[in-house]
């Protein structure tokens, strides 16, 4: 019921959510690249678009992911609906049922079920705003042999943790060590206020690395991408192919534009401006309402909060339905015993009033 509320548009307030306001969007940059994109001779209406994804836009990608240090031909770049498409395609090709995969908790509800799904033994390591113990992370290679580690590499959700140089080094050489390979999620990287290193920078050879813009440009126009070693690349665009997985060129074609003339970038940061901004506020009246923020502080969209004693978060959330607040407790996220004692808050939609006094009217009932 809850996770369900999270996604549904229904007029409540949803600080739980996982993406931006409309508000926070750029309308009129968005509207012109449609418009532009439909009067365009190369818009093909009346055919399928090629499978790897449209040509300029995964050349425009190949520049974006330079500036990360991921040098890689444009053959190796797959276009995808949405990150979890993508995730999906590459559990397909690197795992069978009854293999052990290896998760951070907390992490994104659908992953659990999506690895459920495939049939695939999870295991988790536990992942705060200072990254995760890596003895204890390879102690579980030795123990219960994960062929695939699936993380955030930048802005984790939700502590908003991002691996250090020294943590990436030592991830590469235990991912080496163990026949380990990571799916490096790096969704929210464009929200990010400084630059930390991705795994794939060091190759892709145990790295496949996806991404896309559902969380910074818009949740309903969903492109995304996979960046992945040749090999892998060529078996993703079969499979691709096989299950009508090819991607909406219209989309991508406005996706293009944005990245080409310049006014994703400026978007991005505007929006990590605004973030930052917001992420005080609300940090400041959850600290008056009795709870303590455990994630990075004003990077990132989201905030991991602990409740105040005596409160459990599921209940709360489910009280907040009764008054149109939709809120995401710990237990969507976390398998954890005490996730119960924790809300996700989007610092987006949380930077409000309405919000902040229907979580104190909540916490006084």
């Amino acid at each position: 019921m809850i996770r369900r509320a999270v996604l549904l548009d229904n007029g409540a307030l949803r600080p739980g959510c996982g993406f931006l306001p409309p508000s926070w969007l750029p309308a009129e940059e968005l509207l012109k690249a449609v418009r532009g994109t439909l009067r365009t001779t190369a818009l093909r209406m009346g055919e399928y678009g090629v499978t790897g994804g449209y040509l300029p836009l995964r050349q425009a990608l190949r520049v974006k992911l330079s500036t990360f240090g991921i040098d890689v031909p444009v053959e190796q770049i797959i276009t995808t609906a949405n990150t979890m498409q993508a995730i999906d395609l590459l559990m397909r090709l690197l795992i069978k049922s009854g293999d052990t995969v290896l998760l951070d908790d907390p992490c994104y509800f659908n992953l659990h079920t999506n690895l459920a799904l495939h049939g695939a033994r999870v295991i988790t390591i536990a992942r705060d705003c200072d990254g995760m113990d890596l003895e204890a992370f390879e102690q579980l290679l030795i123990t219960h042999k994960p062929v695939l580690y699936l993380t955030n590499s930048t802005l984790h959700n939700p502590t908003g943790h991002s691996f250090s140089p020294a943590q990436v080094y030592r991830l590469l050489e235990l991912s080496h060590r163990h026949g380990l390979h990571i799916v490096e999620d790096d969704l929210y990287g464009d929200l990010q206020q400084r630059r930390t290193p991705r795994l794939a920078a060091s190759g892709l050879d145990n790295v496949s690395y996806v991404s896309g813009f559902s969380k910074t440009l818009t949740a309903n126009s969903r492109v995304s991408y996979a960046v992945l070693s040749p090999q892998l690349a060529a078996r993703l665009i079969t499979l691709k192919m096989a299950c009508g997985g090819v991607t909406s060129e219209f989309a991508e074609q406005i996706t293009c534009t944005m990245l080409s003339n310049g006014s994703y970038a400026k978007h991005a940061r505007r929006t990590v401006d605004r973030l930052y901004e917001s992420s005080s506020r609300v940090a400041r009246w959850l600290v008056e309402a009795g709870c303590s923020v455990s994630s990075l502080p004003g990077e990132g969209l989201f905030i991991w909060t602990r409740l105040p004693q005596g409160l459990h978060a599921e209940t709360l959330a489910r009280k907040g339905l009764e008054s149109d607040l939709v809120l995401a407790p710990g237990t969507l996220l976390s398998k954890t015993p005490d996730a119960s004692q924790f809300l996700r808050f989007n610092v987006a939609h949380s930077d409000h009033p309405q919000v902040r006094e229907r979580f104190f009217r909540l916490l006084d009932r």
